[in-house]
């Protein structure tokens, strides 16, 4: 089996699974086979990590658990969500996790959903519809 220079990790600095560069490998002490862990280097920040080559396999084969539709709650603005919690958006026809919340500048919510099939997308939550129409007044009044 050939031996490939790359192999897809979550990364340890920017928390995201890349695609990572072998830059070096010891060899196990009075053999000639290497050792189990390697140096990678992400190619999205350029960090470089010890790996353990065999525990990262492990995971890639069992994280991928496909989310049931129905169990899903359907996405709208005006909902709380938790992290965790799966949803489904209508709009794009897909479902997601939850990984993450924030509150943006203006001081809405906002959460961070993982889907299937966009990846990592940032939604409004808790959106109350007086700061909605107190928004459409602000670009209405500036235009």
């Amino acid at each position: 089996m050939a031996k490939t220079k790359y192999m897809v990790a979550d990364c340890a600095y920017c928390h995201k699974p890349t695609k990572m560069e072998l830059v070096g490998e010891q060899q196990l002490e009075g053999t000639e086979e290497p050792s189990p862990k390697a140096w990678y280097r992400c190619t999205r920040c350029k960090h470089s990590a010890l790996v353990d080559r065999h525990v990262t396999g492990k995971m890639k084969n069992g994280d991928a658990a496909k989310i049931d539709r129905t169990s899903c709650t359907p996405y709208s603005k005006d909902l709380v969500f938790k992290v965790g919690q799966v949803i489904y958006h209508t709009e794009w026809d897909d479902v997601g996790r939850v990984v993450a919340k924030q509150k943006t500048s203006d001081g809405t919510q906002a959460i961070t959903v993982s889907f299937e099939k966009l990846g990592e997308r940032r939604l409004i939550e808790n959106l109350h519809h007086g700061v909605e129409s107190e928004a459409a007044q602000i670009v209405s009044s500036q235009v």
